[in-house]
């Protein structure tokens, strides 16, 4: 297929955006000898329309497009936005340069340079196309996929699939095979093409929930399924018992078929006298997941009858391993009382036990896959945290907490006596850090990410590094090399702007840091520089996860490997095109 075939499609959803390599940037500035220190930095053309040339001398800039004469077809140069008489002076000069040539001979240039780089753009594109996480659309990332480093897309869709406790409770899958390989479980000791983050990992024990799986095949789409739902009753009637909780997932393929599955969840009650719980794609998608169930429970007459200790909490949204070995423990040794958790695992059993606490804190995340603060919010005190990340993070966290509970004083005292415990260990390891740095390759889109809760509640990673005492590099694109200031949130961080892949690997290869941030399995673009890699799943709540943090990040840049065999480390060479 040609290059420009998305055009037959739709001629005005994209145009081709053509960036110059460097043989093109050098011999664009042979043609046009400005000389007199001023240097070309940047050419590009989109849509064969015309040719921007940026070109720098000092602080000084100098922008303008080549375009072509309807008349005689030769090239006009004309200033981008307002100038003075003597750059339209300059402008005429270089145009007689130029001669009868016409922009066809401009492009020319551009295309023979083999690192010349085309994606396609949409016409009124200003900025980024690069948008994480992409929920809903994951084929945009094709087109910026050669300067993604996220995986947030996909952890985020994945994420949001919840997964319940063992208490209790049993999972009904009801589909064919081919539901069952699109949502695999996540287990960090698989091998897997993206760095996936530990969170709903149960570390500490319990496992998640029993589970019937029932795969359906064609015999059963033509014939029904009475004998499997019958197996199916039989098993749970083995499984379940009086008080428990049925957990039937709506898949794809039942719901297609038309399945009664909530008639078949109503005779699985009658059976064995469990509760069914109905669960689906849409509930994720919807952001509602158990929604049906946690209005009827909260709906139900005297739920919230019960007087509310104020000394207790119920935590939502933290996850097993910080909150059983560092966030309770703390909050148990100021008198505060955790009174139940859920999510991101779902404790149906917990869920009866909410009215009890009188405040509900809400750990911050990216988005929230229930509506459960919206119906607790009328009846009981609901409190949003700051997720813990780093130790100014986890203090805001635990004190919003204490404070919550009547519990500020004893606060105090206790992370007084925390920090005593770790001071020194914390200022051993920054100083090491201090002498290191750590590079982000970001844009206008997704350098914001880099200071905030991504992906559910995966951490702020330039926030913990700079607090560590790391120095940052921001790599950044700009399809026109426009350098911005650095993030207010890291004044001190070094910007280094690219434009194709080229200047990425240049940059990459010739920066003075130590790691690169991506969630990608061995990243070839990071390893064939020289440069280790750490992920978004080295990250981690809680005083003792930013210790873990931190000291993987200091090995990670001391480690020698990858500087010593970078040439070994490298994928074919290629000419990449978007």
């Amino acid at each position: 297929m040609p290059e420009d075939a998305s055009w037959l499609t739709d001629p005005a959803s994209v145009e081709r955006h053509l960036l110059a390599g460097p043989k093109a940037l050098a011999g664009l500035e042979k043609l046009f000898g400005l000389g007199m220190g001023w240097v070309l930095e940047a050419a590009c053309s989109q849509g064969r329309k015309d040719v921007r040339l940026a070109y720098r001398n000092g602080a000084a800039k100098l922008v303008f497009f080549a375009v072509p004469q309807e008349a005689s077809g030769r090239v006009s140069l004309e200033p981008q936005g307002a100038s003075g008489p003597a750059a339209s002076k300059l402008l005429k000069v270089l145009s007689a340069r130029l001669g009868k040539r016409s922009l066809r001979a401009i492009l020319d240039i551009i295309e023979a340079d083999p690192d010349s780089f085309i994606e396609h753009r949409r016409p009124d594109q200003q900025g980024d196309d690069l948008r994480v996480p992409y929920v809903g659309s994951p084929f945009g990332l094709q087109e910026a996929g050669w300067r993604n480093f996220y995986g947030d897309q996909d952890f985020e869709v994945l994420l949001g699939v919840p997964e319940c406790t063992f208490d209790r409770t049993v999972t009904l899958e009801y589909a064919d095979l081919e539901c069952y390989y699109a949502r695999p479980d996540l287990n960090v000791n698989r091998w897997s093409f993206l760095d996936w983050p530990n969170d709903k990992e149960d570390e500490l024990g319990g496992g998640r929930s029993t589970a019937i799986a029932i795969e359906l095949d064609e015999r059963d789409m033509v014939l029904g399924t009475t004998e499997k739902a019958d197996a199916v009753v039989e098993k749970a009637r083995e499984l379940t018992a009086a008080g428990h909780y049925l957990v039937v997932c709506h898949l794809c393929t039942p719901i297609v078929m038309g399945e009664d599955l909530n008639g078949l969840a109503h005779r699985l009650e009658k059976i064995s006298g469990c509760k069914p719980v109905s669960w689906s794609q849409k509930d994720r998608d919807s952001l509602d997941n158990f929604g049906e169930f946690l209005r009827q429970t909260t709906g139900k007459p005297g739920y919230f009858d019960t007087r509310p200790d104020p000394s207790a909490v119920n935590l939502f949204h933290f996850p097993e391993a910080f909150r059983k070995g560092e966030l309770t423990p703390f909050l148990q040794a100021m008198g505060v009382k955790v009174n139940a958790a859920v999510f991101p695992m779902m404790d149906f059993p917990s869920v009866e036990r909410l009215p009890k606490a009188l405040t509900q804190i809400f750990c911050e995340r990216s988005s929230y896959p229930v509506k459960l603060k919206e119906l607790l919010a009328p009846r009981r005190k609901v409190v949003d945290v700051p997720a813990p990340y780093g130790l100014a993070g986890t203090k805001a966290c635990m004190e919003l907490i204490a404070s919550s509970a009547g519990r500020s004083k004893e606060f105090d005292q206790a992370w007084r006596r925390r920090m005593a415990a770790v001071r020194r260990a914390w200022e051993e390891r920054k100083a090491k850090a201090e002498k290191l740095r750590v590079a982000f390759v970001v844009s206008e889109a997704t350098l914001p990410r880099m200071f905030q809760v991504r992906y559910g509640f995966g951490a702020p990673m330039a926030s913990m590094a700079a607090e560590m005492g790391f120095g940052i590099d921001f790599l950044y694109y700009d399809s026109h090399g426009e350098q911005p200031k650095p993030p207010k949130e890291c004044p001190s961080a070094r910007m280094r702007v690219f434009r194709g892949p080229w200047e990425l690997e240049k940059l990459l290869a010739e920066g003075d840091f130590q790691a690169v941030y991506s969630d990608i399995c061995f990243d070839w673009r990071v390893s064939k520089s020289g440069k280790a890699r750490f992920s978004s799943r080295d990250f981690h709540m809680g005083v003792t996860g930013a210790f873990k943090a931190f000291d993987v990040l200091l090995a990670a840049c001391s480690l020698p490997f990858y500087r010593r065999y970078a040439g070994h480390l490298a994928s074919p060479s290629r000419r990449l095109h978007a």
